[in-house]
């Protein structure tokens, strides 16, 4: 009987981390202009999403392919992320210096507003990278997917929100969280978001598949 070092649990486990160490400094080292955080964010999900069903290949390769082909979709779409965040970010801060009770009534509205913004963010990039679709037609699923899907949102915004949280508890957390944060954390987010990402697409994929079916018939 041979033993065959793949079927091992720990080492795929280790290959797996491995895999996700050299996503994250791919992702960071593609981030690094800012601007590109959208594309390099894309990329990260196209082959964090294989992973999840055991069908990545080669990691630096699908990267950087991804990165160029989805660069301007994602780009786009991370600009209008980022200054609807920042406008949110602004109002807060001027809501904050309103007194009760239409500060609170503001408060809420950018709330919302914000949570909405976060809904997209995490769902857009994936999308980009999953499915072949116009910018508009991504943002448009983002929205109604994240409604839909509303246990599923919370569920990835809680693991993305905690992980930032507990991050920031203190200075001596916070000094081995950025540490963490360069070498793995980004990837470990975005494959346990996959984990979740892969039942939430699972409908889009069902779908897909009766088609085809129908279409070879």
């Amino acid at each position: 009987m041979r033993f065959n070092i793949n079927d091992n649990i720990v080492v795929r486990a280790l290959g797996k981390i491995f895999d996700l160490m050299c996503l994250n400094i791919l992702w960071l080292v593609c981030s690094i202009p800012v601007i590109t955080v959208g594309a390099s964010t894309t990329a990260l999900y196209t082959v964090v999403l294989k992973m999840v069903k055991n069908e990545e290949g080669y990691i630096l390769k699908d990267f950087l392919k991804a990165f160029k082909s989805n660069f301007k979709q994602s780009t786009i779409a991370w600009i209008m992320i980022l200054m609807i965040g920042i406008i949110c970010w602004v109002d807060q801060q001027i809501v904050s210096q309103i007194a009760e009770p239409m500060g609170m009534m503001m408060n809420v509205a950018v709330f919302i507003v914000g949570f909405i913004v976060l809904a997209v963010t995490i769902y857009i990039f994936p999308l980009i990278a999953r499915y072949e679709n116009t910018l508009r037609a991504a943002l448009k699923n983002a929205v109604l997917i994240s409604i839909a899907r509303l246990p599923y949102t919370l569920l990835m915004m809680t693991v993305l929100v905690a992980a930032i949280i507990v991050s920031m508890w203190n200075g001596y957390i916070f000094m081995i969280a950025i540490t963490i944060w360069c070498f793995i954390g980004v990837s470990a987010v975005a494959y346990i978001n996959s984990c979740i990402l892969r039942r939430v697409f699972l409908i889009f994929e069902t779908n897909e598949d009766k088609t085809e079916e129908e279409g070879a018939e």
